[in-house]
């Protein structure tokens, strides 16, 4: 492993002083082995320099030191030859767990315990938030803690925020859940996830590649077998800045679908389907629904609203 240090001449030097080189390629069979991590700064008192890899923070007095740092941490991140391709992260508690893939699998480790095996990364998940919360490493047993999951960046090792996710719930108790975070690629001119054995990317397009991609993962799930039906297939927790481009992607039409007295999904037409779309205000995310036509749309969407429990019967979800 290669390291060594440059002065960051670029326009956020006055935050990010130093820029930490790292080459990896004899202990990683990662595509990408080079990576520039950012070195930043505070003065409490004291000047103290930090980096950040992969959510695991590194400090001390000078950048030599957390160049010294890093050279120690990088090495015990790497498992079968590769980095972290996501980490989960208990928010409460502030602890990280590297998650990693390898062909067709998704693993998760855990510091002297198990591996959590699975080719989804939602069954990773489930798995182990059920251990850390049974061992009391989340609090008390049972889940009372959440795991949320980043992604890594491809050139500066840092976490980044899913953009949405795609998200398919299981029908019935023998059918499949698949939950993927999408992630901008690191030049931030295409978006991407892993899906299906393989990543899965499209190229920025004005809103239009989030439905694209949507589709490409859908029919590489079908080939897979993992998938029974297009539409199945979610679009989940758009970032609101993000929704405003791909809202100027979509037809909007008059009907509305309504439940609950006064609670309303707004509609848009998309090529040959139609999108309602729900606002999580809690959240300030956006998710839809798809359909074939308005029927469809209604159906599928008021089965998913009476699995969260906000509607008892699936005839409360009107168009309008």
């Amino acid at each position: 492993m290669k390291l060594y240090l440059e002065q960051n001449s670029g326009s956020d030097s006055s935050t990010v002083p130093y820029l930490a080189n790292v080459e990896i390629s004899t202990i990683s069979i990662d595509f990408n082995t080079k990576f520039q991590v950012p070195i930043t700064h505070r003065v409490n008192g004291k000047t103290m320099y930090m980096a950040n890899i992969c959510g695991f923070e590194s400090e001390g007095d000078s950048p030599e030191v957390v160049l010294a740092l890093i050279e120690n941490l990088v090495p015990e991140l790497i498992n079968l030859a590769r980095l972290p391709t996501y980490v989960f992260i208990a928010r409460r508690s502030h602890k990280m767990y590297p998650v990693y893939t390898y062909g067709d699998k998704v693993f998760a480790t855990t510091p002297g315990g198990p591996l959590f095996e699975h080719v989804e990364l939602a069954k990773v998940r489930e798995y182990l938030a059920d251990y850390l919360n049974t061992i009391g490493e989340l609090g008390v047993p049972g889940k009372s803690e959440k795991l949320h999951v980043r992604g890594v960046h491809r050139r500066t090792l840092g976490l980044v925020r899913p953009i949405f996710y795609l998200k398919k719930r299981p029908a019935s108790h023998d059918d499949n859940e698949f939950w993927a975070p999408v992630f901008p690629s690191k030049d931030a001119d295409s978006i991407y996830t892993y899906a299906a054995s393989g990543r899965r990317e499209v190229d920025i397009d004005n809103g239009y590649e989030v439905l694209w991609l949507r589709s490409q993962v859908a029919q590489a799930l079908i080939a897979d077998k993992r998938l029974v039906e297009d539409d199945d297939l979610r679009v989940d927790r758009l970032l609101p800045e993000y929704w405003e481009q791909v809202k100027a992607s979509m037809t909007p039409l008059p009907n509305k679908l309504k439940f609950n007295g006064g609670t309303t999904f707004d509609i848009y037409q998309k090529g040959k389907r139609v999108v309602a779309v729900e606002h999580r205000t809690d959240e300030d995310r956006y998710s839809f629904y798809i359909g074939k036509d308005m029927e469809d749309l209604r159906l599928r969407t008021a089965k998913d609203l009476t699995r969260r429990g906000l509607v008892t019967d699936l005839t409360q979800v009107k168009i309008i």
